[in-house]
């Protein structure tokens, strides 16, 4: 059996995000560049220290190398069908695509590429990839709860005790989506037999998929071990952030004010938003750094420098990829149908 990934369904619902994140990106952006003085956001950056950006860079690198490790071990993991080697540059240069590009056409691009180069069923690559997104909802979770816990913030202690409450009721759920696949076909067969409307049953067939995906990337402790790798991941990959925050002339000693703002403007990335999501990250993450007390010029300066730093190594990368494989590329595999 096969998937097609871009089925009439699903292409309609990517239109509607694809406009819907255009029209919330823009007014995100627009918000931006008139609740801040431009002028001094652009003078904060035309004097960005380039050291820490260099280490910034060379984090993100090594994230992700792992991230590749890590795909390719819940594609095979046992090893002996997919080599890491091959794996590293489609799997990079899909999250460029998705950057540049509208429809996440990436995730498209991904599934094709490793269902062709290593012969697998396209469910299973899609099935990976739905356990890779849920590892990172579950590890970003944990960032945003960490960060939340340790840094001290303007919000009133009761906003910060309801986020703190949402953060844990979401990690639970996630860990019991990653732990226990029964339970999720369990649910599934509850809720569509007490609810007879179609949606109903999407939702249940949706839900015995990622059963199934987690079913087969391995036991409770492998996946446990997962969760951990992933916490890693985005704890390494919020470097990113702290790199532009001390390039702009942050203080070190404050390093849970970019470790909070990284975080929150990642779960920001949830709501739709323009390609690369420009608009969300940098609204979420101004009212994250708003919260712990920066200054509105150098928390834009911030976010802008971190995010062109996320998104402009993986669109170059993406590009540089496609034209240099040219008739192997995921371009000519979806013409070639």
């Amino acid at each position: 059996m096969t998937v097609d990934p871009m089925s009439s369904t699903e292409t309609g619902g990517n239109r509607l995000r694809f406009w819907l994140g255009v029209l919330v990106g823009t007014a995100f952006l627009v918000l931006l560049w008139t609740s801040v003085d431009m002028a001094a956001v652009g003078g904060l950056l035309a004097r960005a220290n380039w050291p820490p950006l260099l280490l910034a860079l060379f984090a993100y690198g090594l994230d992700f190398l792992l991230r590749a490790w890590r795909f390719r071990m819940l594609l095979d993991p046992g090893g002996r069908r997919v080599a890491l080697g091959p794996s590293v540059a489609p799997f990079v240069a899909s999250f460029g695509i998705s950057d540049i590009l509208p429809f996440r056409l990436g995730d498209v691009f991904r599934i094709y590429w490793f269902h062709r180069r290593f012969s697998l069923p396209m469910g299973h690559v899609l099935g990976a990839m739905v356990v890779e997104r849920v590892l990172d909802l579950v590890s970003i979770l944990m960032v945003a709860g960490l960060a939340l816990f340790l840094v001290d913030t303007a919000l009133p202690d009761e906003i910060v005790m309801q986020f703190r409450l949402v953060l844990v009721v979401a990690v639970a759920a996630s860990f019991l989506v990653l732990l226990s696949p029964a339970a999720i076909e369990a649910a599934a067969v509850w809720g569509e037999r007490r609810c007879g409307l179609p949606l109903a049953g999407r939702i249940a067939e949706a839900a015995r998929s990622v059963a199934g995906a987690v079913r087969a990337s391995g036991n409770p402790g492998r996946l446990f071990g997962m969760v951990l790798l992933s916490f890693a991941l985005w704890l390494l990959e919020s470097l990113v952030m702290l790199g532009a925050w001390l390039s702009l002339g942050g203080s070190l000693p404050d390093w849970l004010k970019p470790l909070t703002a990284f975080a929150f403007s990642t779960l920001g990335t949830l709501v739709p938003a323009l390609p690369g999501h420009f608009g969300s990250y940098e609204f979420f993450g101004m009212l994250s750094y708003r919260a712990v007390e920066v200054p509105a010029e150098q928390a834009t300066a911030t976010i802008l420098l971190a995010h062109l730093l996320l998104w402009l190594p993986t669109a170059l990368f993406a590009l540089v990829w496609l034209v240099s494989m040219r008739r192997q590329s995921p371009l000519m595999v979806l013409k070639a149908r």
